[in-house]
């Protein structure tokens, strides 16, 4: 009984001591991303394993060999222990924990920190010599992951102002092998080709006559091979988080303590990865990829209730829309409107004119009925056009709310100055004095002026020139019917003329402590002061030179006229104001 215990005892002792024993030599999985002959590094892996085989035993380390994208699966899955890469890849998967051993030199490239970048090639006759010519192009690369054949190429672009995400027209990914990239540009089904640097150089001789049909694009300064970028660290030797330490720190110092293969290929230590962490930074891809997402979820958690917010307002722009909408259809009432007031305004014309009939019965001095008849008919000419013009637009549906308000300004404009003129005869009618005041000169003539040019009776071009503001005591709406009358006289001998290019220059100027008027046009002709004073209009009562004389005679002032062959020229002249007579003095 004791024998059988004892040996129960000792098949059980053996049996823990040979499961510690596997776990204890549990295999480390070693996977290769590189597919000979690509690249010279290719030399360096069998020596680089054997030394491993040699650390860990043959059964104790299993090596794999996995293309770029299954190699990435595994390394997230979490079922690689040690992996041979890009450096670039490494940095990519820091996020999960890698870490690099060891990077590999040689004697062309001597600094493991500054190793490899991308060379872009086109055709020899391709008009394309610098990065910025590769714009709207097409692009044959290898994998979209490729560090040193694409993605380091992208970050270049970035750092030339351009954005890689829409800087190329086409992106062609054909896979591990990059002459397939080569040949995809000679062939033409790309424009231009992105390549890890050294590859042509190690996988051409030189008397291929590949060398004879591309071309490289914007090539840097650099002691090895042709390249367009930055260069980057060299392929590096990592490790992942299931890795144990022990079996961490035995694989840096074999690497280390190997011999150097051909070229001087061998294993040293990188320093410097911050320039692939930029890289990668730019493009926001392994580690910073999350800077993709981060302003969606940033929009997200922050400004949702703004989005709220924003929704609403633009429900409620939708319903103010539809009852701007409705606004638009009574346009129709609105036109009726402007139409009732046009006829309120026929209404003070005609008031005006009835004050007008009670001024000639009531048989009011000549000066004062033949203001009234002669300037009257002015202000109304143009109040009937305006009516007539805004009627023509509503009748053609074309007439809109801002024109129908100019309209209805200018008739106004026109109703008061009629209704100002009856005003002041009634003032005459009953006794009283005229309106005397200070008031500036040249706003009354620039006002007359102005109501010349809306009646639209004169076609040609009339000038002004007030040489400077003026201070006058009298009746500024007598100076204003002087203003008028002479144009109206300067604009009918023009018009009898036919002159073609007719123009009426109005001068305001002060002289001799007088406040003047120069109104000339390029009438020319031959008639006398007399013949200009009698009216040619069949309906004309001849009065408006006459007025003019009066109203400058009741202002302590002069009026004349110069006539030669360069036409007529009318001067109306008052006193200054106290303080603008003193200046002048």
């Amino acid at each position: 009984m004791k024998q059988l215990m004892m040996r129960a005892f000792l098949l059980t002792t053996f049996l823990l001591a040979f499961q510690f024993s596997l776990c204890a030599n549990e295999a480390v999985i070693f996977a290769v991303s590189l597919d000979a002959p690509q690249d010279k590094n290719a030399q360096i892996i069998e020596p680089t394993l054997n030394t491993l085989r040699n650390k860990f035993g043959e059964d104790n380390l299993k090596v794999v060999r996995l293309p770029l994208p299954e190699l990435e699966k595994q390394l997230e899955a979490g079922k690689i222990d040690i992996f041979l890469s890009t450096s670039g890849l490494s940095r990519r998967m820091a996020q999960k924990g890698a870490k690099e051993l060891v990077t590999m030199s040689s004697d062309r490239l001597p600094n493991p920190n500054e190793a490899y970048g991308t060379l872009f090639i086109t055709r020899k006759d391709s008009p394309i010599n610098t990065i910025a010519d590769m714009k709207d192009k097409r692009l044959a690369a290898n994998l979209k992951g490729g560090f040193y054949g694409y993605q380091i190429g992208m970050g270049e672009l970035a750092k030339n102002g351009h954005n890689p995400s829409d800087f190329f027209s086409q992106i062609d990914f054909v896979g591990r092998d990059l002459r397939k990239v080569v040949e995809s540009v000679i062939k033409g089904n790309a424009d231009v080709g992105s390549v890890s640097s050294c590859f042509l150089e190690d996988t051409y001789p030189p008397e291929s006559p590949i060398w004879k049909e591309i071309k490289p694009i914007g090539l840097k300064k650099s002691d090895g091979c042709w390249v367009s970028t930055s260069l980057y660290p060299n392929w590096s030797v990592s490790t992942m988080p299931t890795t144990a330490a022990s079996v961490a720190k035995d694989v840096t110092v074999a690497l280390l303590g190997m011999p150097a293969a051909e070229g001087g290929i061998g294993w040293s230590v990188c320093t410097d990865s911050l320039k692939t962490d930029e890289l990668f930074k730019t493009l926001q891809l392994g580690p910073f990829s999350f800077l993709k997402d981060w302003f969606s979820q940033e929009f997200k958690n922050r400004y949702a209730i703004w989005v709220f917010l924003g929704l609403t307002l633009l429900s409620f722009f939708a319903v103010t829309s539809f009852i701007l909408g409705k606004l638009v259809r009574r346009r129709t009432r609105s036109l009726y409107q402007s139409l009732e007031a046009q006829r309120e305004l026929q209404k003070k014309a005609r008031a005006a004119s009835e004050k007008v009939y009670a001024l000639e019965k009531l048989g009011i001095v000549n000066q004062i009925s033949s203001i009234v008849a002669h300037e009257l008919r002015q202000p109304f000419t143009t109040i009937k056009a305006f009516i007539f013009g805004a009627k023509r637009k509503a009748e053609k549906n074309t007439l809109t709310n801002e024109e129908m308000a100019e309209v209805l300004s200018k008739i106004q404009r026109q109703s008061d100055r009629a209704e100002a003129i009856v005003g002041s005869v009634r003032n005459y009618a009953k006794q009283r004095n005229r309106q005397i005041q200070f008031f500036s000169f040249v706003e009354a003539v620039d006002s007359a002026v102005r109501n010349f040019i809306d009646c639209g009776i004169f076609n040609g071009e009339i000038a002004t020139r007030y040489d400077c503001d003026l201070q006058v005591c009298g009746s500024s709406l007598e100076i204003e019917l002087v203003v008028g009358n002479l144009l109206k006289n300067s604009s009918d001998s023009l018009k009898s003329i036919h002159r073609k290019k007719p123009v009426i220059t109005v001068h305001v100027f002060k002289a001799n402590g007088y406040a003047c008027i120069e109104v000339s046009d390029n009438g020319g002709g031959t008639k006398t002061s007399e013949e200009i004073l009698k009216s040619e209009k069949s309906d004309g009562l001849g009065l408006g030179l006459v007025i003019v004389k009066s109203i400058a005679e009741a202002h302590g002032g002069k009026f004349s006229l110069q006539l030669n062959t360069s036409g007529a020229k009318a001067i109306f002249t008052i006193p200054l104001s106290g303080d603008d007579s003193e200046a002048e003095n």
